[in-house]
């Protein structure tokens, strides 16, 4: 056999095996993304920011990082599809630790008191709605639906 179509061969073979490779990890992040609220940003002058570009109202998870009920609305709520898709789709999805960084006056400046406390504010920065503790998929999307 010629050694130049036998070193075509294994090229052909090894781009084959990168690309995809690299096909099934783009698919894999679509997949896993579809199945959990991106959060888009950390601190809401960002939020605020990007919600005017896109004419959306803010979807904010104010947490402490100790908050046992934080945690369980991230490893359960948060991962709905139902969930996900929704918020996905139509909110500009923050999530702001409140004891660090710009935290604690984003706490004074909504009267965040308790965690979680789930906010939707809209592009002006004016709170819609407000929920304090723990929401199962249903409740936050009966109360995310009740905005739009």
């Amino acid at each position: 056999m010629n050694p130049y179509y036998k070193n075509q061969r294994v090229l052909n073979a090894g781009l084959f095996i990168v690309l995809f490779f690299c096909f099934s990890t783009v698919a894999a992040q679509q997949r896993k993304q579809n199945r959990n609220i991106i959060f888009q940003a950390a601190d809401m002058e960002v939020a605020l920011r990007l919600a005017k570009q896109q004419h959306k109202i803010i979807f904010v998870d104010a947490y402490a990082i100790w908050c046992a009920p934080c945690k369980q609305l991230k490893a359960t709520t948060f991962r709905d599809k139902k969930v996900a898709g929704y918020f996905n789709a139509r909110f500009i999805n923050a999530t702001i630790d409140v004891e660090k960084e710009s935290g604690p006056n984003f706490s004074d400046q909504y009267a965040v008191d308790s965690y979680p406390t789930l906010l939707f504010i809209n592009e002006n920065g004016r709170l819609v709605k407000k929920r304090e503790g723990f929401a199962d998929a249903g409740a936050l999307l009966a109360m995310a639906e009740s905005i739009h």
